[in-house]
């Protein structure tokens, strides 16, 4: 009788250690892919106002450029910190998968942050220090981050 008590107790608290950790994941999950999601929103709008024709003379370049640096910053930061998180948890082969493909749509959404940001702030920059960027050159870099736009995009 003592037995089974011990193994009834025993298999209790492996189910509630599933159910923490379950609970632990799951909210990792969430809360990173809501972050992410955050940061593409924010993205966007720091886009529509540098290309809106509205906003010419009423607001500097240089800060939303600044915006586009402290949002890639903080996505990478954020990346770093949900591995980090992940340390010490069991995770599933699903979790694994799920993890990977939010690094690697992390990883895309920075690389588009940043080269958006460089594309402008060379495209701004023309008259001053930059003479050797091309309209030309402006477009075909364009062209190439709009693929990469649309591949995340499609994904999310």
């Amino acid at each position: 009788m003592k037995l089974t008590t011990t193994i009834y107790v025993v298999i209790c608290i492996l189910a509630i250690d599933e159910i923490y950790a379950n609970s632990d994941i799951n909210e990792l999950k969430s809360s990173s892919n809501n972050y992410i999601s955050t940061i593409k929103n924010e993205f966007l709008s720091i886009k529509k106002k540098i290309i809106s024709p509205y906003n010419k003379k009423q607001f500097p370049y240089e800060s939303f450029l600044d915006s586009l640096y402290f949002l890639s910053e903080k996505l990478d930061t954020q990346r770093k910190n949900m591995f980090s998180d992940l340390r010490g948890l069991d995770l599933t082969s699903k979790d694994i998968q799920f993890f990977d493909n939010l690094n690697r749509d992390s990883i895309l959404l920075y690389n588009i942050i940043n080269g958006f940001g460089r594309i402008y702030h060379s495209y701004l920059s023309y008259d001053k220090t930059n003479k050797d960027y091309s309209f030309e050159q402006f477009t075909l870099e364009m062209k190439n981050l709009l693929v990469l736009e649309q591949i995340f995009f499609k994904k999310n």
